[in-house]
């Protein structure tokens, strides 16, 4: 009832010497360097590149060009133009009134039609260029005027 019914002694070996590897080819190698450093920019767009890989393509068909971003303290601040934020004061603040602050921004917000974040900021290059003045720290009046 045996399937295999020879016996594997007397039958013929085989020989591994018929066997031939393929020829190895030849690589060249070329020496390790050390990884350089990369930027923040540089970062970014590998982490960008693995989770999208189109930007990659994107990158390359449109050739596009990557810069580094100008850093904070390189970016000058426009001058403050005095006349517009007089003008502004004026049409906003009656003269020989005083005011709150948050009246101030208030008034700035309503009138200008911008938000409240933009109307503190209004508010206070208006007190640096010494458009507004204060009496004291939440009283403040339109320069060139008597406060009451």
């Amino acid at each position: 009832m045996s399937l295999l019914s020879t016996d594997i002694t007397k039958v013929k070996r085989l020989s591994l010497r018929e066997v031939k590897l393929p020829k190895k080819q030849e690589t060249s190698v070329e020496p390790i360097t050390a990884p350089q450093s990369l930027s923040e920019e540089e970062v970014v767009y590998r982490t960008m590149v693995g989770k999208y890989p189109l930007l990659e393509s994107l990158v390359a068909s449109l050739d596009l060009v990557l810069s580094k971003p100008e850093k904070r303290a390189e970016i000058k601040p426009q001058p403050v133009d005095k006349s517009k934020l007089r003008k502004i004061a004026e049409g906003t603040l009656s003269r020989n009134s005083s005011y709150q602050k948050e009246e101030i921004i208030d008034r700035l917000q309503r009138g200008a039609e911008v938000s409240r974040e933009r109307a503190e900021r209004g508010f206070n290059l208006m007190v640096g260029a010494g458009i507004i003045e204060t009496i004291d720290q939440e009283t403040y009046y339109l320069g060139d005027s008597a406060p009451f």
